[in-house]
């Protein structure tokens, strides 16, 4: 009995040794290029949280990806991805970014890909509602944290040293971050140029680079699974052969057939407001203030690594529903002071951006309370073209 139980637990440690150290390279090779390409639709936190499929899409010389938050999974005719993919664009495009997801986080993917970001034209959506007081909160960062692009940071040779410190030092903020004891100690090692706890420090820092291993092994594993592509609600007749005025007229009309209310919100939306109690969110953002937040020093760490890696960015200030904040009785003077300062950043920083807000009351350029889609990407479409074509 004895020596069937260790034959048993010699075959399970045998199959163990096997998966970790089976070389990547060899599970490399059984990634297709199909999986790739469902994976840029997937909208998948494996995708996002992971390297190797991003890897992928950022060495093809014509991608130009989208990173953002919740509006990159608003699908329609004229999202960005159907747009390139059913113009025969020169580019095609795969979209980072989910709902929750924002500057510090896109910081930390960028990081950890700094080598395949230089001269890589990327697009970067930016959201007003990142910008509250408090900024990215413990319930957002928790689920769309990469442990793998956190213990990256602490390795990468790519990086400036001083961002680096500066992206641990922000990072050490969060709790998810703080429990991670390893990665803690890791971070506080370098931060302190290897003065605090020096032989734990050292210590940590061996173990910190078998975690990362294992955790490299463990994304490329689960690359090997194709993620199912997002329903892509895509119709190419209407921005197929059409010029930009016909495209936005196209999308007036997709618009119109589903609003018909005062807020102009997508009338499925509206209905769930209505049944939560619409009147309960009137006046509910009379307090709220965009232009102090923590986001803007996570904004400036985006901005920065791109710099650092030779990158190629456009950034996207994007607006809010200018009927929908008026109910909710955030004034509009108050906005219109959170798109100056954010254009002012912009500018600042030298960095290419398109500036949309002065579309916050225009009819169908955002489809709910927040997210552009429609007339927003048609608009969107037509400077992703002009970027991809300058020089």
């Amino acid at each position: 009995m004895i020596k069937k139980g260790f034959l048993s637990l010699l075959i399970a440690f045998a199959l163990f040794a096997g998966v970790i150290f089976f070389p990547n390279s060899w599970i490399e090779a059984w990634i297709s290029d199909e999986d790739v390409e469902q994976a840029k639709t997937s909208m998948s936190p494996l995708v996002f949280q992971g390297m190797y499929f991003q890897e992928r899409m950022l060495q093809e010389p014509s991608t130009m990806p989208l990173y953002g938050s919740s509006e990159l999974n608003r699908f329609d005719p004229f999202h960005p991805y159907n747009y390139a993919r059913a113009t025969n664009a020169p580019y095609t495009t795969f979209m980072v970014g989910r709902g929750g997801m924002q500057s510090i986080t896109h910081f930390l993917n960028f990081a950890a890909q700094e080598k395949n970001l230089k001269d890589k034209k990327i697009v970067f959506i930016i959201s007003p509602q990142w910008f509250t007081k408090k900024g990215m909160n413990e319930l957002h960062f928790s689920p769309n944290y990469s442990m793998l692009h956190a213990y990256d940071l602490a390795y990468n040779k790519d990086i400036d040293e001083d961002l680096r410190k500066r992206g641990m030092e922000r990072l050490l903020a969060f709790d998810t971050v703080n429990r991670d004891d390893l990665l803690k100690t890791i971070y506080e090692y370098k931060i302190s140029g290897g003065k605090e706890k020096p032989i734990i420090g050292r210590l940590a820092m061996m173990a910190g680079h078998v975690q990362k291993a294992l955790l490299e092994k463990k994304d490329l594993y689960y690359s090997l699974f194709p993620r199912e592509p997002h329903k892509l609600k895509n119709n190419d007749k209407l921005v197929v052969d059409q010029t930009f005025e016909q495209q936005l007229e196209n999308a007036e009309k997709y618009g119109e057939k589903r609003v018909s209310n005062d807020l102009m919100i997508e009338n499925k939306f509206y209905k769930r407001l209505v049944n939560a109690n619409i009147k309960k969110f009137q006046g509910m953002r009379k307090n709220e203030d965009y232009t102090t937040s923590p986001e803007y020093e996570d904004l400036q760490l985006v901005i920065d690594v791109l710099k650092d890696a030779g990158a190629k960015p456009l950034f996207v200030s994007i607006p809010v529903n200018g009927h929908w904040y008026d109910y909710t009785e955030y004034p509009e003077e108050r906005r219109q002071k959170y798109y100056e300062k954010m254009e002012q950043i912009l500018t600042d920083n030298d960095v290419p951006f398109v500036d949309y807000s002065d579309h916050d009351y225009d009819p169908y350029f955002i489809m709910d309370t927040i997210h552009i889609a429609w007339k927003g990407w048609v608009y969107l479409d037509q400077e992703l073209d002009k970027y991809w074509a300058e020089q």
